[in-house]
Order: C-alpha cells, then sequence, then structure tokens
C-alpha cells in the first residue's frame, strides 16, 4: 500500500485567503453528491466549459457519484466549503493516477464567486501535497489556452512546471519530486 493510503489518511483543514477568510478542506465523501450538483449549478458557462471543455448543463447524479467515490489513493479529491453554509462546496480539486505509474491527471473547479481569492490556489497545493504523498511523481492538466486565470494559478503553486500544447489545450506538467510548495 502507498503512504498515506490507508483509512484515515485523507487530509483535512483549512485554506487561509488573502482577505483573512478561512475555508475548511476535506476528502470528498460519498455524502456529497447532491451538493455536487448544486456547486455544478452554480458555475457560470465559461467556468463549466473551462472545467470540461464542453457543454455540461446539469451534473447528472451518475457522473457527480463517480466523482464522490474515489479510492483515496488511485483516484482522490478534495472539497473546498463555505465557511458560512454548512455542507456548501465553493471547489473541487481531484486527480487520477494512470495504471501502474507515478502520473496523475488533476482537475479543479471553484464556484464563480470564489474565484480570485485564493481558493484555487490553495485547493490545488492540498491536492498536489496529497498526490506526492501517495507516491505520485507528475501531475499534469489540460487546460484550454483561453483559461488565463487557470494558467496563472498554475505558475503561482510552487512546482517544477513544463508546458506543451496538445490538441488545441495546453498541456502542463507538475513535477512533485522538485517540491517548493510554499514558494
Amino acid at each position: 500500500m502507498m503512504p498515506g493510503c490507508a483509512a484515515g489518511g485523507g487530509v483535512t483543514g483549512t485554506l487561509a485567503l488573502d482577505n483573512g477568510t478561512i475555508i475548511p478542506f476535506r476528502p470528498i465523501r460519498l455524502g456529497d453528491v447532491a451538493a455536487l450538483q448544486i456547486f455544478h449549478r452554480t458555475l457560470s458557462p465559461q467556468s463549466v466549459y473551462h472545467r470540461y471543455f464542453g457543454i455540461v448543463p446539469e451534473l447528472s447524479a451518475e457522473r457527480a457519484c463517480h466523482f464522490a467515490v474515489v479510492d483515496g489513493c488511485v483516484r482522490y479529491a478534495l472539497v473546498a466549503l463555505d465557511p458560512d453554509r454548512s455542507g456548501s462546496i465553493v471547489g473541487v480539486g481531484s486527480f487520477d493516477r494512470e495504471d501502474g505509474t507515478r502520473r496523475a491527471e488533476c482537475g479543479i473547479a471553484v464556484a464563480d464567486d470564489w474565484q480570485r481569492r485564493g481558493v484555487g490556489l490553495g485547493l490545488i497545493r492540498e491536492l498536489l501535497r496529497a498526490a506526492a504523498w501517495r507516491g505520485v511523481g507528475t501531475a499534469y492538466g489540460y487546460v484550454l489556452p483561453d483559461n488565463r486565470a487557470m494558467l496563472g494559478l498554475l505558475r503561482k503553486v510552487g512546482y517544477a512546471r513544463k508546458t506543451r500544447y496538445e490538441r488545441g489545450t495546453v498541456c502542463v506538467e507538475l513535477s512533485l519530486a522538485d517540491a517548493t510548495p510554499d514558494a
């Protein structure tokens, strides 16, 4: 078993935003399915398009369940929660490890009202720490070229980074072995 994959190996904590707001985060749970669907409904069409590279007007219960059911090792996800509304999700970050490798694809979405406030940066840093703890050496994600906010966030995250263009997207690879996550 990989380090950190035992039962209870999930990280729970808080993210301190630049304005002093404290956002709790924790591993995703099966009980988050309905909250994920509500979260999806709060996203603007542009945010949905940037996350899924297409129009996804509704997050089905089946798809929300797929996102919420993770094993904590190969598939892992964190949710950031609204500090004023119990159980209300304001951000989701996840990774899916490639079979038999130390590589994992990562994705993140933050509610529009919480964007550009530090939630995304804090959530991705916690997600990458969790991935490194689970033996992931390289995290990567695909970003649409017009998603300047996400590309900027990935420049700030504090890991050695490589980028390349691939099928109309920017593939960003982060080396977790050369971590400087608090930079």
